[in-house]
């Protein structure tokens, strides 16, 4: 995730409330330049090129640090915060703990290799809150630039000659740069025995127990419906059997002896005369078959009634399938609905960002200028202040960009 970045609480020239200062000793600080100095380093040359090309004192840039300080399009430096796990299961003094902070550190050792032109001047890995994160803030720098200076701050530039292109908005420099960082990071953790949960772009977030419940749940419920749909298909075979035997029925009842063919008279030694041995076969053939018919009848109504019981049985298992179906994907779009909320809410955050940023300035400009015995007043003032959670995402002032979408 991206942070506004706060180098005096990076650093722990103070502590704020969540932080145990007791295990601060153990804090990895892998650079800590002076800011400015940086800036001068890196740009001086360009500036003096650039103001020695202007003819007017107005058009000069006396102060590049100052010019960045206060533009609107760029700002001093970036600050990106990694992290593994969570408290839960990474927490600081645990097993896991120690090997994401191993991780992290192999991590950070390699990132202003991966990443030249973004000059990392502060980088601390902090183990003295809930769960091992590094902190890495950085000066985006764009060289051989025709605009401005040659060599000037300019995140979207700079990542461009790292190879970032943008795509539109859903994929750009950053977003691809991100994209690269987490995989790199990832490779990492896995060496170091974590899993890799990925939940794929537009997806509320989920720990791995969440993620594997839901996808248990839906996969139950799909069984459940494909096992009610087969029901169904078998009773719509049974169905048109049921169908063809009452067909062979009907044609069963059409093969009749002629009765009116047959004329019977008694004699008066009281036998039947009139009726040939044919007819009485015909006629004994016909007694059978109207028996069995009418057993096979008896049958298939039993057959038919047991069937038309199940049908009404099976369809309430299908609807009910159906209807957890509906819940499950219900669900899953409040819970994107909540995502939004969520991204509304880091907006409002956002402006109160910028008003701890303006706070912030106040307490510079008060620390340059106030006589010594006000300046503990200062740093008390400065405790005050609220620092932003790292086990929460934070929305970058200028861009609008977070990390998301991938736990590890």
């Amino acid at each position: 995730m991206t942070g506004r970045g706060s180098i005096r609480h990076n650093n722990r020239s103070f502590s704020a409330a969540n932080v145990d200062r007791s295990r601060s000793e153990q804090n990895i600080t892998f650079c800590n330049d002076d800011l400015k100095q940086v800036y001068h380093e890196l740009f001086d040359e360009a500036l003096a090129a650039y103001n020695a090309k202007k003819k007017k004192t107005r058009d000069k840039i006396p102060d590049y640090y100052e010019h960045i300080r206060q533009s609107k399009q760029e700002k001093l430096f970036h600050e990106a915060i990694f992290q593994i796990g969570n408290m839960e299961d990474c927490g600081c003094g645990s097993p896991g703990g120690e090997r994401a902070a191993a991780a992290l550190k192999e991590f950070a050792e390699s990132f202003q290799e991966r990443n030249p032109h973004l000059r990392v001047f502060n980088m601390v890995l902090h183990m003295d809150e809930a769960t091992p994160h590094l902190h890495v803030d950085f000066v985006p720098v764009a060289t051989g630039q025709s605009r401005g200076l040659s060599t000037r701050v300019s995140m979207k530039q700079a990542l461009k000659q790292q190879g970032f292109e943008s795509l539109g908005r859903k994929q750009t420099e950053w977003k691809a740069w991100m994209e690269r960082e987490k995989v790199s990071l990832g490779e990492i953790a896995q060496v170091h025995d974590f899993e890799i949960i990925s939940l794929g772009g537009g997806r509320p977030h989920m720990d791995l127990p969440e993620y594997r419940a839901a996808a248990q749940r839906l996969e139950a419920v799909q069984e459940q419906v494909a096992a009610a749909e087969q029901d169904i298909a078998t009773l719509e075979k049974q169905k048109k059997a049921l169908q063809g035997n009452v067909k062979l029925l009907k044609a069963v009842e059409k093969v009749k002896p002629d009765l009116e063919a047959i004329q019977p008279e008694k004699t008066l030694t009281g036998a039947v005369k009139g009726v040939t041995v044919e007819q009485v076969k015909e006629l004994k053939a016909a007694a059978i078959r109207g028996a069995a018919a009418e057993q096979k009848v008896q049958e298939l109504k039993e057959e038919n009634q047991r069937l038309q019981q199940k049908i009404p049985s099976t369809k309430e298992k299908l609807k009910e399938a159906q209807e957890r179906q509906r819940l499950e994907n219900q669900n899953r779009k409040l819970l994107v609905q909540v995502e939004c909320l969520e991204q509304e809410l880091e907006q409002e955050r956002s402006f109160s960002d910028r008003l701890l940023d303006g706070v912030s300035a106040v307490m510079d400009f008060l620390d340059r200028h106030l006589p010594e015995k006000f300046r503990p007043l200062v740093e008390r003032a400065r405790e005050l202040l609220p620092v932003p959670e790292v086990q929460q995402p934070e929305q970058e002032q200028e861009r609008g960009h977070t990390w998301g979408g991938m736990e590890l």
